[in-house]
């Protein structure tokens, strides 16, 4: 039976990969177009209201940023999927949470992945 850490670990990571996900997909439909600085919305460009949802990026593209994102939060769902009851998995979580931040998934979703992962080491090894 998964222990309930296990279970609020699973649940924060998978809120966090769909977050960072839609933030990424978000930032596909902007297209082929640079990003005027490090922090970006990742819906509407830089004319958004209420709903802009900001993040984060290294990466000087939009379209490679969205379709890193995704990438790395497909990586993220297979590795709570699998390895979160690892010895270190817990800690590879949270480095690629950190990725996932320098990548453009907002600012949200690491840090509920960065808690799954903080769980993750906290899961007792059976």
């Amino acid at each position: 039976m998964a222990s309930k850490k296990k279970i609020v670990a699973i649940i924060f990571g998978v809120a966090a990969v769909l977050l960072g996900v839609f933030h990424g997909y978000s930032e596909v439909l902007q297209g082929n177009v640079a990003p005027t600085s490090i922090i970006i919305n990742a819906v509407g460009g830089t004319e958004c209201e209420p709903n802009c949802f900001p993040a984060m990026t290294i990466i000087p593209n939009f379209l490679v940023a969205g379709i890193t994102t995704i990438i790395v939060g497909i990586i993220m769902l297979g590795w709570i999927a699998v390895r979160l009851n690892d010895r270190q998995g817990g800690i590879v979580l949270i480095i690629l949470s950190v990725v996932f931040l320098l990548t453009g998934a907002g600012f949200l979703a690491p840090i509920l992945s960065t808690i799954a992962g903080v769980l993750g080491l906290s899961i007792k090894k059976e």
